[in-house]
């Protein structure tokens, strides 16, 4: 594995990716580092890697490359590109290679994805099982997760400062890169579950969420503390992502104004202009859409 692409996977961690989806990089890393290393075994490290090898990797992936020497399938082969786009875009910005050799390389159409949100049942579900723990802390990072959308390294980077909350309105100022900072009104389900938090932590802290080896709860932590419920309530798909999602699908439902959603989700263009081709996502209909849809036709 180049040290290129360790730096990479550190920058990954740092933001607070899952470690899951750190190991999605990795095995696409590993993929297009092997097949391009029996390409040309004199090669030193798969990251001067030029645009025609991100060409003829592309037709090995959707003429042989998925299992069995079968081609990919297109869900496969976007995320191969969507990832080496990513992985070379960071070594051309940290001068590691002239330019990023994936850019001018036509892309796999995108196969529509579906992100996992939790249904109404599930939401109840969790949250009776989070209120049964009685950890006020928990309870108010889920309700910032489900009720404000923040990503679970932005729940962990949030400042005490950064906190605005009164009886009728309140928002979290939430820090991004570049032109991606945004400011997420809390409704009051979120404001009452911070300020029953808060009134009993007596740190002094500058974040927000603490924990009691560190001034800062990792990310690693709230995760873990999500798969615990998870455990407890057998609902498969609840995740930190799935609840951010659940966030998203709930508002696009409710108001219907893209352009509103991806401002609350924080999907920006590197120009700071929201972005609604990444938002478009929460408007695939669930199942739980799709069968109040057809009962409200019934005749009965």
């Amino acid at each position: 594995m180049s040290e290129m692409f360790e730096a990479f996977a550190q920058k990954l961690d740092l933001e607070g990716l899952a470690i899951s989806t750190i190991k999605n990089y990795r095995a696409t890393w590993n993929t297009f580092e092997n097949w391009i290393l029996r390409s040309d075994p004199n090669l030193q490290d798969a990251g001067l890697a030029t645009q025609k090898d991100i060409a003829d990797f592309k037709r090995y992936i959707m003429e042989q490359g998925g299992k069995g020497g079968k081609p990919a399938t297109l869900a496969t082969t976007n995320k191969y590109f969507v990832q080496l786009n990513a992985i070379f875009k960071y070594y051309a910005n940290e001068g590691f290679i002239p330019d990023n050799p994936v850019e001018p390389i036509k892309k796999p159409p995108a196969a529509r994805r579906t992100p996992k949100w939790l249904t109404r049942n599930e939401q109840n579900a969790f949250i009776r099982e989070v209120r049964k723990s009685g950890s006020k802390r928990d309870y108010a990072i889920i309700m910032l997760m489900l009720q404000a959308g923040l990503r679970v390294h932005e729940v962990c980077n949030l400042l005490r400062s950064e906190l605005r909350i009164s009886s009728r309105r309140g928002s979290a100022y939430v820090r991004g890169k570049g032109y991606k900072d945004r400011e997420v009104p809390l409704n009051v389900d979120a404001r009452l579950a911070l300020e029953n938090y808060l009134k009993d932590e007596s740190s002094d802290s500058p974040y927000v969420f603490t924990s009691q080896r560190s001034i800062k709860l990792s990310v690693r932590a709230v995760q873990h503390m999500v798969e615990k419920y998870r455990d407890r309530t057998n609902i498969e798909d609840l995740s930190c992502h799935s609840l951010r999602h659940t966030f998203g699908h709930e508002l696009v439902n409710e108001i219907g104004d893209l352009h509103k959603v991806a401002v609350l989700m924080g999907h920006f263009k590197n120009n700071g202009e929201p972005n609604i081709q990444m938002t478009i996502i929460y408007t695939t209909p669930s199942v739980e859409d799709l069968e109040s849809a057809v009962e409200s036709i019934s005749w009965t």
